[in-house]
């Protein structure tokens, strides 16, 4: 795609216009025009970016719903300590009772609280009785030792038990119980967005020329006024805020009386995933929170312990910065000239150089690898006004979003979402149309301009947030 900045001519006529084509083939155009305004200055929608095109969802609806699997062994919580007196649990191989929320565990299972010491281990010894809001469990000692009983500790309320696996007498009929994920069922909403622009008969004469290649691998020239391409990258910008920050509601009303109806941005949905406050940025901190994001859910060393992490420019400079000093202090990094100088031309010497580098991925221990890339948005001063004395920058600029684009199959866990036919551009003429002055008789208004409207329903789709995360800095 070749985007250029050119003079209006002849040839820029209203049939390879690109807005009027958008009107007339939305869907048809729709990924293009995405394409063509998050390339422009410099792809400050980055969002659209790595997932235009590749992962969408088109919904017919303005909510969806999505269903997620959960863990298939979960602990059980103990309702309260059934022993009286003080009596030691299981002491000289005694049978004693344990009042669990579920009914989870039968005849056979070993179960133990959970703890270093795994020689805490109990048999359930028939399959549980009602008893009030809960169930009971009468169990066993695990053990030979007649000295050997559970710390009253481990029998208070809420302390976790689980279980380890089920075992049997030679000749039984029974077997061990076995756990299901208990699916939960989620759902998110659409935000509806809508500009609009006025552009004057009088304006700039300058044009937005594109080249682009089409699904049938043929060119196909197309063009928009430099006035309209700034209303298109407003746009789309607005929509890469609205997909980082929006704030979900239903009861903030419009000029209609009608609520609004916003939906979550990441930044809302993360806010129950992993999230950590920090006052200085390390090495250490990036692999220890990718570890809580990975451990006991994605094996070592397996090819989905990848994350990537939006930043700041602010937030980049750090992350070097941090990885630079780890590699220094282990010995492991030696500035040679081979990686930090490059030949360069210059007219003040021959033998003109480059120096430095810079760390924008990094791997740590188990398989954990992440590689930043930048989020203009958290680096706008317009929209973050709250300022690090330290830096001169706002603290945005040093927030990590660690996202997790893999999934199952080629399904991304992070998708962008929009409602199908929901673009809707028009243009509302007067004595000037996007295409120059007009020549028809009857126009929507006497005035020297056309104005453009346009309207979207979007939203940002995160099937598990617990595989991402946010890093935020600490406010001083």
């Amino acid at each position: 795609m070749v985007i250029r900045k050119m003079q209006w001519h002849s040839n820029h006529t209203e049939l390879n216009h690109l807005g009027r084509a958008l009107v007339a083939k939305p869907e048809m155009m729709y990924d293009n025009m995405q394409k063509i305004f998050s390339a422009y200055r410099y792809s400050e929608n980055p969002l659209s970016v790595i997932l235009g095109g590749k992962s969408e969802l088109v919904i017919d609806k303005s909510e969806w719903e999505w269903m997620l699997r959960g863990a298939s062994e979960r602990p059980a919580l103990i309702m309260e300590n059934t022993l009286t007196g003080g009596a030691a649990a299981g002491l000289n191989k005694t049978q004693f009772t344990l009042k669990f929320a579920e009914n989870r565990f039968v005849a056979g299972d070993v179960i133990y609280p959970g703890t270093l010491n795994k020689s805490y281990q109990v048999r359930v010894q028939a399959d549980p009785t009602r008893h009030g809001a809960g169930w009971l469990y009468t169990v066993v000692g695990n053990w030979d030792d007649k000295a050997m009983f559970i710390p009253a500790k481990y029998l208070e309320p809420n302390t976790k038990w689980v279980k380890l696996f089920s075992v049997y007498e030679e000749g039984s009929e029974q077997s061990g119980s076995t756990d299901y994920s208990m699916p939960m069922h989620l759902a998110s909403r659409l935000s509806r967005i809508r500009k609009h622009y006025k552009v004057t008969g009088d304006a700039a004469r300058e044009v937005l020329d594109v080249t682009m290649i089409g699904e049938d691998g043929n060119k196909y020239n197309g063009w928009i006024k430099y006035a309209e391409a700034e209303f298109y990258y407003q746009w789309y910008r607005e929509i890469e805020r609205l997909r980082w920050y929006s704030q979900s509601t239903t009861s903030v009303p419009g000029s209609t009386g009608r609520p609004t109806r916003q939906g979550p941005g990441i930044l809302e949905l993360l806010e129950k995933s992993h999230t950590y406050t920090y006052s200085t940025v390390s090495a250490q901190l990036f692999e220890d929170f990718a570890s809580d994001i990975f451990y006991g859910r994605i094996a070592p060393g397996a090819p989905a312990r990848k994350l990537r992490v939006g930043t700041g420019e602010i937030g980049m400079r750090n992350f070097h910065r941090a990885i630079n000093d780890r590699e220094k202090s282990n010995g492991f990094l030696q500035v040679t000239d081979d990686i930090n100088l490059q030949k360069t031309s210059s007219s003040y010497h021959a033998n003109s150089l480059t120096a430095g580098y810079q760390f924008t991925r990094a791997r740590f221990a188990n398989g954990i690898e992440m590689e930043v890339f930048h989020v203009p948005a958290f680096d706008d001063t317009t929209v973050n006004t709250e300022i690090n004395p330290k830096t001169g920058f706002p603290y945005e600029s040093e927030r990590y979003v660690f996202l997790d684009f893999s999934g199952e199959g080629m399904e991304s866990n992070i998708k962008l979402v929009r409602k199908r036919d929901s673009m809707i551009i028009r243009y509302i003429e007067g004595m000037a149309s996007p295409f120059g002055y007009t020549n028809q008789a009857s126009v929507a208004h006497a005035g020297d301009y056309y104005e453009m409207h346009a309207h979207e329903q979007v939203g940002i789709h995160i099937e598990d947030i617990t595989r991402c995360g946010m890093l935020i800095p600490k406010v001083s």
